[in-house]
């Protein structure tokens, strides 16, 4: 059983994917090598290194293109499932302005998602908001990101199943949205503190092992 409090967790097992590549969408502003902004590439590469958890299958999709210059975009889902969906799934975002933002405080913003199944009885805990907002403050501690101008949300849903014809049954949902700023184009510690929320809200303990890989980006 699941808890609102990060204990109890086992380790999922191993998975394989393919190699994943985060392409950038926007329009490219060239630098004299006719590449991508020097810092934006900096950020790509910081992704590219960063662990990747067991238990968790990413892809590529496309970013948003409205929302900055540049910018990078994945998702998540657990291995482990509930019939045939994820227990949990996420959606992780990177907008970049080379002349940055107001808003922001900076030239970097992260943008997050997560969504996850949970067990009723957690569904219910009263404090449970401030509990899921704790494993995403507690992995950008854990993995050392920094970062400033926090904001975000926690919503639950309870849903019941009435009626003869039973589709789903009834579960409890949480949905947790996030964005901040870092401090530093180093974004592996960010992505690094998604996986653990993804994880951690799935019920289990996050278990970095893989290296990312990107597309189009050398050292």
């Amino acid at each position: 059983m699941q808890s609102s409090q990060r204990r109890g967790f086992v380790c999922l097992p191993q998975w394989h994917t393919s190699v994943l590549s985060v392409t950038v969408y926007g329009r490219p502003r060239q630098n004299e090598a006719g590449a991508l902004p020097e810092r934006f590439e900096e950020a790509l590469l910081s992704l590219r290194d960063a662990p990747r958890p067991r238990g968790l299958l990413m892809e590529e999709i496309p970013a948003p293109k409205k929302l900055a210059p540049y910018s990078a975009a994945l998702t998540a889902e657990t291995v482990e499932t509930a019939g045939a969906t994820p227990i949990a799934t996420g959606r992780f975002v990177v907008l970049y302005n080379p002349n940055g933002e107001d808003a922001w405080g900076g030239d970097f913003r992260i943008v997050i998602q997560a969504h996850a199944r949970i067990d009723d009885e957690v569904g219910m805990d009263p404090v449970f908001e401030s509990a899921a907002w704790s494993w995403l403050t507690d992995g950008l501690e854990d993995s050392r990101a920094g970062y400033r101008a926090l904001v975000g949300t926690v919503t639950r849903v309870l849903s019941e199943t009435f009626g003869g014809l039973t589709l789903t049954d009834s579960c409890a949902h949480a949905e947790i949205r996030a964005s901040w700023s870092p401090s530093t184009a180093q974004l592996g510690p960010h992505l690094t503190a998604w996986h653990e929320l993804l994880l951690v809200a799935s019920g289990h303990e996050p278990a970095p092992v893989h290296p990312l890989t990107l597309a189009g980006v050398s050292r």
